[in-house]
């Protein structure tokens, strides 16, 4: 049987899973409060790499590595960087295969990972009305004369809630008509914020 080769979207998404962080304190490399930490690559004594927030990878002053969670790893074993992504799929347990697999269970395997980018980038995008509504609203509460203060008080603790329940579940979130069907009168009142008030105040109900 042939080796099972990685596709281009297993890389992907290895790095969408795991922060450099976890992946550097996973194989014995903690950080400090600089976000520093030994370097494996060579005699290091004092501190010389950096981790970086944002999953924006490391890098060593002293010998000059860098690179993500899989060279991080490649570097680390010797090894190239299909093993190096295997490896990270197997030690954190990630839901990717490595296995050889039939047709049918490719396309249901894919029809997953679509599914899941679907809710991903729904709930990035979900954030960033709901919290731009909030702030709007946050603005409107401190001033009385301000055309929209009654909406900003009935809807601010309902929009906190909204924020609350995507955070928790996206996916339940993604998948209820009647919150997506919301989001979508949301994002249209804030494009006409600015016009005359609507005879009706509340969008979230």
């Amino acid at each position: 049987m042939k080796n099972y080769h990685l596709c281009k979207q297993d890389y992907v998404d290895v790095k969408r899973m795991l922060s450099m962080r976890q992946v550097a304190s996973f194989y014995g490399y903690d950080e400090d409060r600089r976000h520093l930490c030994t370097c494996p690559f060579h005699k290091d004594k004092h501190p010389s790499m950096k981790i970086y927030p944002n999953d924006k990878g490391f890098y060593c002053f002293a010998c000059q590595t860098g690179g993500d969670v899989i060279t991080f790893v490649k570097a680390l074993y010797g090894i190239q960087n299909e093993e190096s992504c295997k490896k990270l799929i197997e030690d954190f347990s990630l839901p990717i295969s490595t296995n050889p697999i039939s047709y049918r269970d490719k396309r249901e395997w894919e029809k997953r990972r679509k599914k899941q980018l679907a809710i991903d980038q729904f709930s990035k995008d979900t954030y960033k009305v709901l919290l731009k509504y909030w702030i709007l609203l946050c603005e409107a509460t401190r001033d009385p004369m301000n055309q929209h203060f009654v909406e900003a008080w009935q809807e601010i603790d309902i929009v906190e809630y909204r924020l609350e329940c995507l955070k928790e579940s996206p996916q339940e979130y993604y998948e209820n008509e009647g919150a997506v069907k919301k989001i979508g009168e949301i994002r249209e009142r804030i494009a006409g914020w600015n016009e005359c008030p609507r005879s009706r105040s509340a969008v979230s109900r």
